[in-house]
């Protein structure tokens, strides 16, 4: 197996981790040099830096360019340019992919050149590598995980009885949220993972923006509190639907009865289940921390440095694009179900709605007062 020179594009928690997974375990890949913000930053690992991206991109030595900066900008210029001179590319980043992935892509395909992106979605599980191969088979309808390890804590230890800002400050404190946790609790993150998934899986072409977002600063302890007693439990969950040559995307706390998977999550801790003709999958394990995705980052390295060949995109299919209403409560996915009385029993069944986004009112006891409540329509809303 040949050697391999790496220029990382950050050398923050998972640059550092991925650098220091790579001195003890794989001595024919090398890091030359790292960009970064500050020269002079304390670090764990030693690595040549620099602040000049061109550094990285023009550098003859270097082989394989990889991205664990995040954010659209700078990363699509300089994923652009480094595929131009040549150089394969690994990148954990999922907004420069939700937005710019099929541009950079075929930039790739036209420089005959690796763009691999295993990490960007779920960190360590390997779940765009499990949907391009094997889950590809048969047609793929429904795709839907709890996506956001920050959510996941969040609502957690809501569960313990805390309230969300006391819940979100114990996630920042411990490092599981960022200072400005906006596009983890508001639901972007969960969409733009969700987008990446609903391509490959559905083979289409999916903007990177959809209006079906709501994230989980409505949801209230006293909200939590409410569901628990009905013997159910919330997850921010992320959703991608393909039915009848239409593709519909959702992000949205929901309610799911005690003993689902998605419940059993703790922490930082991510799971995708994929449903096609050939029934459900899922796939469950550490969803963010640096080593859990530095280990999927590498195993893109490894991947290129086998020199294994590209894999062909899929062509994709004319289907229909279309953001659905927004209600703030998502009934039951198969419209041919009729809408029960009292919903821990429903549930049991179906075990897929999305809570209010605000407080739910103290005499809720049935589905058929929700409904009232959220619609605000006596003979509640028509399932088509």
């Amino acid at each position: 197996m040949r050697s391999i020179n790496v220029g990382l594009l950050g050398l923050g928690t998972v640059g550092q981790a991925l650098a220091q997974l790579i001195v003890e375990s794989e001595p024919k890949i090398r890091v030359v040099k790292a960009l970064v913000r500050h020269r002079d930053r304390a670090r764990k690992v030693e690595v040549r830096v620099t602040t000049d991206p061109d550094e990285i991109v023009r550098d003859p030595e270097i082989d394989v360019v990889v991205d664990v900066m995040g954010g659209q900008h700078p990363a699509m210029e300089v994923l652009s340019a480094a595929l131009q001179q040549g150089k394969d590319v690994v990148t954990a980043n999922k907004e420069v992919m939700a937005y710019h992935g099929p541009t950079l892509l075929a930039l790739a395909r036209q420089h005959n050149r690796l763009l691999l992106y295993e990490a960007s979605v779920a960190g360590g599980i390997p779940i765009i590598d499990a949907i391009t191969h094997h889950l590809s088979v048969v047609p793929i309808d429904r795709i839907e995980g709890v996506l956001n390890g920050t959510c996941n804590f969040i609502l957690s230890h809501m569960e313990e009885g805390h309230d969300y800002l006391e819940a979100l400050h114990e996630a920042q404190r411990l490092g599981y949220a960022e200072q400005n946790p906006e596009a983890d609790v508001e639901g972007y993150d969960t969409a733009r993972k969700l987008v990446l998934l609903a391509r490959l899986g559905f083979h289409a072409i999916i903007p990177a923006d959809f209006s079906a977002v709501t994230g989980i600063t409505g949801v209230t302890g006293h909200d939590v509190a409410r569901i628990a007693s009905f013997g159910c439990g919330v997850r921010l969950v992320g959703r991608a639907l393909c039915q009848n040559q239409c593709i519909r995307l959702s992000v949205a706390p929901t309610v799911y009865y005690q003993g689902h998977p998605f419940l059993r999550l703790q922490g930082p801790q991510n799971a995708i289940q994929v449903t096609s003709a050939v029934g459900q999958f899922i796939f469950q394990g550490p969803g963010a921390g640096g080593m859990a995705t530095a280990t999927s980052v590498l195993s893109d390295i490894l991947r290129i440095q086998q020199l294994l060949p590209d894999r062909e995109s899929s062509p994709t299919i004319p289907l229909a694009f279309s953001d659905p209403e927004s209600p703030v409560i998502c009934f039951p996915l198969d419209p041919e179900v009729s809408l029960p009385q009292v919903l821990p029993g429903e549930l049991r069944r179906t075990a897929s709605y999305a809570i209010l986004s605000r407080q739910l009112p103290k005499g809720f006891d049935t589905l058929w007062g929700l409904r009232q409540y959220a619609w605000g329509e006596e003979e509640g809303p028509t399932l088509r």
